[in-house]
């Protein structure tokens, strides 16, 4: 620096809190993390609260889904969770009323549905979905029973058309979409048969309709 020339502002204000007492600085930062907690409770946490305790009084105990009829074709999902690797998780009624679903450690398991629960942790949710068109989850039951051994990797690939590389949602979709017609996901580059069918997605489809909540 030339003598005579003025230091500049942020360097100057950058050494003043630099030099501060250690005091000063660690109390701010308390008020700060105060008030982030703060929001955060306010924003994320409650709103979190409400909705579970929402979802409480909607769902029924598990003990509900075993008692319930399950026509082949219907979907059993689980949202995201820590036993579903916070992706979520979903499988379809068999014509044997066995639960298949492709799995990383399968590729395919075709479980009772006694059986296919205990996979899942307590405070875990499920969804039931049914076609809305009539016959198309029976179509689709018999295209799984069909195909469910061609599955020989457990793989997030893009070509919606290949059975070998598969992962829960798409499977599903593929059911679906190849005996009825039924596009359970309705996306523009689906019918270009390429893309990720996340199992959020088929939640959302109106092609199906919801039977019943429950919770483990």
């Amino acid at each position: 620096m030339k003598k005579g020339s003025q230091p500049e502002r942020g360097s100057t204000f950058i050494q003043r809190w630099f030099n501060r007492p250690a005091k000063k600085r660690i109390k701010w930062s308390k008020m700060f993390l105060a008030l982030a907690g703060a929001l955060h409770r306010l924003l994320v946490e409650g709103r979190r609260e409400r909705s579970a305790a929402k979802r409480l009084q909607q769902d029924l105990p598990l003990r509900a889904l075993g008692e319930m009829k399950l026509e082949p074709g219907d979907i059993v999902y689980t949202p995201s969770s820590e036993s579903t690797y916070y992706a979520g998780h979903m499988g379809i009624i068999g014509l044997d009323g066995k639960v298949y679903h492709v799995h990383p450690y399968g590729p395919v398991f075709a479980d009772s549905l006694d059986w296919y629960l205990t996979r899942f942790y307590e405070g875990d949710r499920f969804i039931v979905f049914r076609s809305r068109l009539n016959q198309a989850g029976v179509k689709a039951a018999e295209w799984v029973h069909a195909h469910y051994k061609q599955v020989k990797f457990y793989r997030l690939q893009t070509n919606l058309h290949s059975i070998e590389h598969n992962y829960c949602s798409k499977f599903i979709y593929q059911a679906y979409q190849f005996t009825s017609g039924v596009d359970l996901w309705s996306r523009r580059f689906a019918r270009m048969k390429q893309g990720y069918i996340y199992p959020f997605r088929i939640e959302r489809s109106p092609e199906l309709h919801v039977l019943g909540t429950f919770y483990k």
